[in-house]
């Protein structure tokens, strides 16, 4: 009995030994956690937390290197947050299932890591350091977050180290979320950090080019702070802002009168001096308040504009030229509209005399032809001339009641002796139902037909050209089709454009200007109408022109007059013209309606004549160019003189801009070259009838 009783009393004291030891380690592991804790708390950094829970744990086991992994989306590999190892910083680990039973909340001791699907792939350099793995996980804010205990060596993690993991797990989570926290803290810092820094450099950028000078003034306008002492060549060593500008009173008076009425101005220019460089300079500022609204002073920049200043004369001094370029193209316009028109006057004048000198019906019809022809060169003429008309579209449209089918064969009639000699078959179909007669500008839908078919037969080398003319609801549509080059997509873009053909190659080999088309897309937009084209490169095009049906109660556009002479009374007629052959011309024209016609070869001819003769003429048809003395000046002179007579002015320039200068220069009319027989008629028989009414 006694025995049992020793044996009991042993075994009691042994527990009691035993509770005591394990009292005793709970309170140093407790103390370790409070101690570890503390020495978080007064941590500066992630690494510093780190390393208090490291030199916890350390008393406990046995490891050579410790890694923090995290994640914050569980589709994602985990990545390195801190470690003792620079061989494991910036790493990347898979994710399989022995960290997923650690993130858990499982602690894992692994003796052979090589055979665990996450250390499989680890570099050499790291794996080195991976033969025994102790690892653990815990959830944090942002994810999920796994602590690795590494040894170079076999067999360092026991059981009773996993046991540890778990009662310091308190521990491990504040100090894995502490790091954690920290770590975003110091992204965020580092991320405000950097566009600070970014602003700054931002602003500094933005200084540099907006002024080269800054500036700031109280409310008395004395400085209060400058970037710097010199401005452009300019030292600033004055007290107050205005006294920089003693020598510019205007702009010291502009100064001051915004500061007193607070406020702000832009751009205003100050020009240094010869010997400071002449630099322009352009000030700038602003009234700033405090926040109760007080006024506190004026702040603003300075900048260096002399290049400014230099490329603005240059656009000036570009300007003057382009005007100078324009006048001389206007110049030499008119001395082409003056070369082409006289001989053009002699043809359409002969052609005149010669339809009404007895001819038989084939020659009338022939003639009738040829001055339609010339007719409708004249109109092509004033459009190429007058560019301003063509690049702002501004034509004038003579509608009168026309036959479309006479001004349709007109241009085939025209164009088929071209298309005989490339063997093409020129033809055209117009369809009943196109009215018979319709109100329109019948020169220019010629014109118009004249570019297009003759397009079509330039760019068509076999084959054929078709005209098809019908009628759509309330339009005349006219087809122009041919079997030629075709014409690209891309081509098809510029193709009415003014000066431009389909492609560099199409100019050398086929010619011509390029404005053909251009104006006769202004001409169909002025017509209410449109033109459509369908092409295929190498197959041929189909341009097609919709002209709206107009009916004559619908004209509204000035309809060319047709007026037949009236020799109500024979005119005394003084012509002052250089040119022999105008000369005959307009005597025959005049001559032939009844009037009496008296020749001058130039101004001061027209002059001596005036001055014995006054009373003996009724009207003075001048010509503008001529030699000795023009016909401006002629007039000038005969004004100053008070010869009050009526004078025509008779000119090739015939331009707005020169109808302008004649009016000015005393002229009571205009009459252009060549000169058309209603214009002719029209003139005569106002001065007839004013003749008879004197």
């Amino acid at each position: 009995m006694p025995s049992f009783e020793s044996e009991k009393l042993q075994e009691t004291l042994l527990d009691l030994l035993r509770s005591q030891e394990r009292e005793k380690q709970l309170r140093d592991e407790n103390a370790a956690i409070l101690a570890g804790m503390s020495a978080m708390a007064g941590a500066n950094s992630k690494r510093q937390v780190f390393n208090s829970l490291l030199s916890v744990l350390r008393k406990y086991i046995g490891f050579e290197h410790a890694l923090v992994l995290t994640r914050e989306d569980e589709t994602a590999p985990l990545q390195e947050l801190v470690t003792t190892c620079r061989f494991f910083e910036s790493s990347i680990w898979p994710v399989s299932n022995t960290f997923i039973r650690c993130m858990n909340g499982e602690s894992i001791a692994l003796f052979a890591p090589k055979q665990v699907s996450e250390f499989k792939e680890l570099p050499h350099e790291m794996l080195h350091y991976c033969h025994s793995v102790l690892l653990t996980g815990v959830k944090v804010s942002s994810g999920d977050a796994l602590l690795l205990f590494l040894h170079s060596d076999r067999g360092q993690f026991t059981p009773q180290c996993r046991r540890v993991l778990e009662r310091f797990r308190p521990l491990l989570e504040r100090a894995i979320i502490d790091i954690d926290y920290r770590e975003r803290l110091q992204s965020l810092v580092t991320a405000r950090t950097q566009e600070l820094i970014h602003s700054q450099q931002r602003f500094k950028d933005f200084a540099k080019t907006v002024g080269d000078w800054f500036w700031e003034v109280d409310t008395d306008l004395q400085f209060t702070y400058i970037s710097s002492p010199n401005l452009a060549n300019h030292v600033v060593d004055n007290d107050s802002i205005l006294d920089i500008f003693d020598e510019q009173a205007t702009l010291k008076k502009k100064l001051k009168i915004k500061f007193e009425m607070k406020e702000a101005f832009e751009d205003l220019e100050w020009r240094l001096p010869k010997s400071e460089g002449g630099l322009w300079i352009s000030f700038s500022g602003t009234p700033y308040f405090s926040k109760q609204g007080k006024l506190l002073g004026y702040r603003g920049t300075a900048k260096n504009i002399t290049n400014r200043k230099k490329r603005l004369f240059e656009l000036q001094e570009a300007r003057k030229q382009a005007e100078s370029a324009n006048k001389a193209k206007s110049q030499f316009l008119a001395m082409m509209s003056h070369e082409i028109r006289t001989p053009l006057n002699a043809v359409l004048g002969f052609m005149d005399t010669l339809a009404e000198s007895g001819l038989n019906p084939d020659q009338v019809h022939w003639v009738s032809q040829m001055d339609q022809s010339a007719q409708l060169l004249l109109t092509i003429i004033n459009d190429i001339l007058d560019l301003s008309r063509i690049e702002s579209g501004n034509f004038e449209l003579f509608n009168t009641e026309m036959q479309l089918e006479d001004s349709i064969n007109l241009v085939v009639n025209q164009l088929c002796e071209q298309a005989n000699k490339k063997n093409i078959t020129l033809t055209a179909e117009i369809s009943p139902t196109v009215p018979k007669t319709m109100v329109g500008d019948k020169n220019r839908i010629s014109q118009v037909m004249f570019n297009l078919i003759g397009n079509a037969l330039k760019f068509t080398n076999q084959g054929s050209v078709s005209v098809d003319v019908s009628c759509n609801n309330k339009y005349v549509v006219i087809a122009v089709t041919d079997t030629g080059i075709g014409i690209s997509s891309e081509a098809q873009k510029n193709l009415f454009n003014p000066f431009i053909q389909a492609d560099g190659s199409i100019t050398r080999r086929y010619g011509g200007t390029g404005l053909g088309l251009a104006i006769s897309q202004h001409l169909i937009d002025k017509m209410n109408g449109k033109i459509t084209l369908k092409s295929t490169l190498n197959e041929g095009s189909c341009f097609t022109v919709y002209i709206p049906i107009v009916q004559s109660a619908e004209v509204s556009t000035f309809e060319e007059p047709v007026i037949e002479a009236k020799v109500e009374r024979s005119l005394s007629i003084l012509l002052a013209e250089d040119s022999n052959t105008n000369q005959l011309v307009a005597k025959l024209m005049l001559e032939k309606r009844g009037h009496r016609v008296v020749i001058a070869n130039n101004g001061k001819e027209a002059i001596e004549i005036l001055e014995n003769n006054r009373k003996e003429f009724d009207i003075v048809l001048m010509d503008i160019s001529m030699p000795v003395l023009d016909g401006l000046q002629a007039t000038k002179l005969l004004r100053e003189n008070n010869v009050d007579i009526p004078i025509i002015a008779l000119t090739a320039n015939a331009m707005h801009s020169d109808q302008i200068e004649y009016e000015k220069a005393g002229m009571n009319g205009f009459l252009a070259k060549p000169i058309l027989a209603p214009e002719l008629n029209a003139m005569l028989n106002k001065y007839q009838t004013l003749a008879i009414t004197a």
